[in-house]
């Protein structure tokens, strides 16, 4: 794989499959939620410009991401169709991870891939010897969501092989692209937005997914800077949930014993962590604080309900659709930049009656796009 040495400050987004969908894709309004990754602004630099002002905040000084953007020759991997394609998922582990594998399989139907499912059971070691075989099995390319740095070994294997690899919805620096939303800034937004909430002075505690992970550990990581600003805001407690309700809301039944009405907010990376925060608040029959997370329905129909103050920032399941667009892109020597930035939706409380399905499923990650209502309907999502 060769790179050029400019750095692009500036790339668009792989061709995304969109389809209409239940969900329904989402523009500014009034209220404040909008979709960041417009034609007009979809690279990671614009992200970082312009997400702050989306969510009413400014950015208090933490830099932007150097991912070492550059253009991509593919001209090494391209050859003639069908496509074998490897795909190392997380498996389906939880709500996101579901979607995020049916949506990639339903792209590759509809391009007449031929696919190689592996499934990690997110378990690094498990995905290290998945890639093995997809390297074994002779695919023409790979899509990997990564599980640790330990895959970084399989992943040199596959591009020595001339195979080409796209990390999707984490970081891979020895990946010949990576598409994913920078959880840096996501990390970041949620941290400032919560210090702007209680006027940068009180209790928080800090929810991560799995930190083995660069999504959970880069988000933490960018909060921690952020929060290090403000020296008057005090963290109680954190701990990991496996991006699990049920193991959230263990959790935050034994923070809300040890610290009970001093917690002042959440800081939480996820809004699967959301989904088992709230019930315990309100079993106790306390006020919530306010919170971070994602557009899960789920976590949006409680919030609705019992008036949470949220800010929502995206990480859609889908990207795994560009994904697979990606690699079938490298197979076919069309260039790709190392690093594709995808679009998100950010809003608060004040918009969540633009996103939330009440007629769905919990399970669904809003706005949905790329998802066909026949596989919403499959998915049991709608």
């Amino acid at each position: 794989m060769n790179k050029t040495k400019t750095k692009l400050l500036a790339m668009g987004l792989v061709a995304a499959f969109i389809v209409a969908s239940c969900g329904g894709s989402s523009s500014s309004t009034d209220s404040g939620a909008t979709e960041s990754g417009s034609s007009e602004s979809n690279s990671l630099t614009d992200a970082w410009a312009n997400d702050w002002e989306i969510a009413g905040l400014e950015n208090p000084g933490i830099a932007v991401s150097d991912w070492a953007i550059s253009a991509v020759d593919t001209s090494g991997f391209k050859k003639d169709g069908p496509y074998k394609i490897g795909f190392a998922s997380q498996g389906p582990t939880n709500s996101w991870a579901t979607v995020y594998d049916e949506a990639l399989k339903a792209r590759a139907a509809e391009l007449g891939v031929e696919l190689v499912y592996v499934s990690a059971d997110g378990k690094e070691d498990k995905q290290v010897n998945d890639l093995n075989d997809l390297l074994a099995q002779n695919v023409d390319a790979v899509v990997v969501a990564p599980m640790g740095p330990a895959i970084a070994a399989p992943v040199k294997r596959l591009i020595d092989a001339k195979i080409p690899v796209i990390a999707c919805a984490g970081e891979l620096p020895e990946a010949t692209a990576t598409v994913v939303r920078d959880n840096r800034l996501n990390g970041a937004m949620y941290a400032e937005w919560i210090a702007k909430k209680i006027n940068g002075k009180g209790n928080i505690i800090m929810l991560s997914g799995i930190l083995a992970t660069q999504t959970a550990l880069n988000r933490k990581d960018a909060a921690l800077e952020v929060f290090a600003k403000y020296p008057d805001i005090k963290i109680l407690d954190s701990g990991e949930t496996n991006w699990s309700p049920t193991e959230a809301k263990t959790l935050m039944e034994q923070l809300l014993t040890k610290h009970g009405d001093k917690i002042d907010a959440i800081w939480s990376d996820s809004g699967i962590n959301d989904v088992g925060v709230i019930p315990v608040y309100v079993e106790a029959g306390k006020k919530i604080p306010p919170m971070t997370g994602e557009p899960l329905n789920g976590f949006l129909k409680l919030a609705k309900q019992h008036n949470v103050d949220f800010l929502a920032v995206g990480y859609p399941p889908t990207m795994s659709v560009d994904c697979l667009n990606a690699a079938v892109d490298a197979l076919q020597g069309k260039p790709l930049t190392s690093w594709v930035n995808a679009p998100v939706p950010i809003f608060e409380l004040s918009g969540v009656d633009k996103y939330v399905k009440t007629a769905c499923s919990d399970d669904l990650w809003v706005p949905a796009v790329g998802l066909s209502d026949e596989l919403l309907k499959k998915l049991k999502l709608c």
